[in-house]
């Protein structure tokens, strides 16, 4: 009796570790490897392509490369001393700018942007999933919801400092969401760390994270205090460590906003049934308008409803205790969708594309929601498919543009060996890229003049990030040269289809042009009395020395070189 008492003995001792060897479920197997596809699929165009195809990036590689170089013992590194200032005073803008600069050494300037837009795709997924695990480790499937964002209308514009900081936003939520049982001084500091990188980054991922942590704390205070815990010791469980852990965040926002250089107290609010349209449709944030986007946006965000509305029914037995924890999510929920609803999509200057930006926010705490009453692992993964396969088919549908706007880009930059080191270089588009089908939706060859300049090893006049405070290098001034072409008050006039510029107020200081675009563009463009203006400057004053392989480009070179021309480079003979 005893033999056999122990033998059952042992066999039910050793069932638990036969059940603990055991491998991964078929559905999880299933979500694992749609969710890996689905990253590689975001990642293909950072393969595709020689260079990344974005609105701003070269922008954003021109700034970090300038910090690198402007020191340099040439003609590269005079002229960068001359026309820039270099300022690393901490702002909510400078995290991506930061690691440029340690990546380019890495990888070169096209490179290291590959592997900052890379690390941007795979640090959604991961962040996604870390705040999803927080909540139930169970739900790590719902990570998958991050790929539409990946490639969508905000990282088509470049808008690198924003991904990041979105990126820090949801580490600190799940860094908040475990401390369920309150702080102890570790977690606070880690908290503080955190949100001090998120502010770097952006400043509206900041206020979205900070203000998420204190809602949190504030809920699991009054769910304590309600459990019969005192008040003081339920604040200093869960409120003082958060609000200590704000401090060196909040203090770095009120010393920029006390430069000035924060929102103005302007802009109208306008509730727009439009702008809710547009969420509820996954217009914003998910389409870039370069492909067959709408049908994968519209399929996304029915996914992620119905995980919501799945997530209404009561806890399931043995589940993890989120009541405060969903309190909290579905106060924030219902908070950034009036924002998102009511304020203004531009507050002074500085401050645009807020409605664009703050639409990520409801989609991801859509699927925060989800994840406080997960589904089981089948329908987890048929969800995981649903949505790897929409946000594939966004990006493969985006990829013949994306083609077209390579083949242009290569096309500039195919003149960059003919504009001598050391030169100034203005890029005059009369004609938006093929990608551009409208309004809202990014160019990516608006802001390609910066890429070329770093390979020629010369300056972009049109640099956009050396005109804006927020930035790390800024041009030496005033006035500069941007100022003396651009007559524009706001230097709109250079990124204007026709450019109004002032070609003979830079005269004997520019020393190349780029005209793109022309013989394309429309009558209305091509007749227009700015564009014949600029025609006879070129022609009086400049040679024309190069054309790109299908005509698209057409390099102009001052004639006699200016004093700013590299020796060695004189005029080519002139092409076409």
């Amino acid at each position: 009796m005893g033999t056999l008492q122990g033998a059952t003995s042992r066999a039910a001792s050793g069932a638990a570790p036969v059940r603990a060897l055991r491998g991964p479920s078929l559905p999880a197997v299933v979500a694992g490897v749609a969710l890996a596809l689905g990253v590689v699929v975001q990642l293909l165009p950072l393969v595709l392509f020689p260079t990344v195809l974005s609105q701003d990036g070269p922008a954003h590689v021109a700034g970090a490369w300038v910090l690198l170089h402007s020191g340099d013992d040439d003609a590269t590194g005079a002229l960068l001393r001359e026309h820039y200032r270099s300022d690393l005073t901490p702002v909510p803008n400078m995290l991506a700018t930061l690691l440029l600069v340690a990546l380019l050494p890495l990888a070169g300037p096209d490179g290291a942007e590959a592997l900052l837009v890379a690390g941007l795709v795979l640090g959604l997924v991961a962040a996604l999933a870390c705040v999803v695990r927080a909540l139930d480790r169970r739900a790590w499937w719902l990570a998958a919801a991050a790929l539409p964002l990946a490639g969508s209308h905000l990282v088509a514009y470049g808008f690198y400092n924003y991904v990041l900081g979105v990126v820090g936003a949801l580490l600190v939520l799940a860094v908040a969401l475990r401390r369920r049982d309150g702080w102890r001084l570790a977690g606070t500091a880690g908290l503080a760390a955190l949100l001090v990188l998120t502010w770097s980054a952006h400043l509206l991922p900041w206020v979205f994270a900070a203000g998420s942590v204190l809602v949190l704390a504030g809920v699991r205070t009054v769910g304590a205090v309600r459990g019969g815990r005192p008040v003081p010791a339920a604040v200093r469980q869960h409120a003082v460590p958060v609000l200590l852990a704000a401090v060196p965040s909040a203090a770095l926002t009120a010393r920029y906003l006390a430069t000035g250089e924060g929102p103005p107290a302007e802009g109208e609010v306008e509730p727009s049934p439009a702008r809710l349209g547009a969420l509820l449709t996954g217009l914003r944030p998910f389409v870039t308008g370069w492909g067959a986007e709408r049908l994968p946006a519209l399929l996304t965000v029915v996914v992620l409803a119905v995980l919501a509305a799945a997530a209404l029914r009561r806890a399931r037995p043995g589940g993890p205790g989120l009541g405060p924890e969903r309190v909290a999510l579905g106060l924030l929920l219902a908070g950034v969708t009036v924002v998102y609803w009511l304020t203004p999509d531009r507050l002074g200057e500085d401050f645009g594309f807020l409605a664009a930006r703050l639409a990520w926010f409801p989609p991801l705490l859509l699927v925060l929601w989800a994840a406080t009453r997960a589904p089981g692992p089948r329908v987890g993964a048929a969800a995981t498919v649903f949505l790897v396969v929409a946000a594939s088919a966004a990006a493969l549908g985006r990829l013949p543009a994306q083609t077209a706007a390579a083949g242009e880009v290569g096309e500039l930059l195919a003149l960059a060996d003919r504009i001598p080191p050391g030169s100034t270089v203005a890029v005059l588009q009369y004609d938006r890229s093929v990608v551009w089908p409208g309004t809202g939706a990014p160019d990516p060859l608006r802001h390609e003049s910066s890429r070329l300049a770093v390979r020629a090893g010369g300056v972009d006049v049109g640099h956009y990030e050396a005109v804006h405070d927020y930035f790390q290098v800024r041009f030496d001034g005033p006035p500069y040269l941007r100022q003396r072409l651009d007559p524009d008050p706001e230097m709109h006039g250079l990124e204007r289809i026709p450019p109004v510029v002032d070609l003979p107020a830079v005269r004997g200081d520019l020393d190349a042009v780029v005209v793109l675009g022309l013989d394309r563009a429309g009558d209305d463009v091509q007749r227009a009395e700015g564009t014949r203006e600029v025609t006879a400057e070129l022609r009086t004053h400049y040679a024309r020395v190069a054309t790109s392989p299908s005509g698209l480009a057409v390099l102009w070179r001052a004639d006699p070189p200016s004093g700013h021309t590299a020796a060695g480079g004189s005029a080519a003979t002139p092409q076409g």
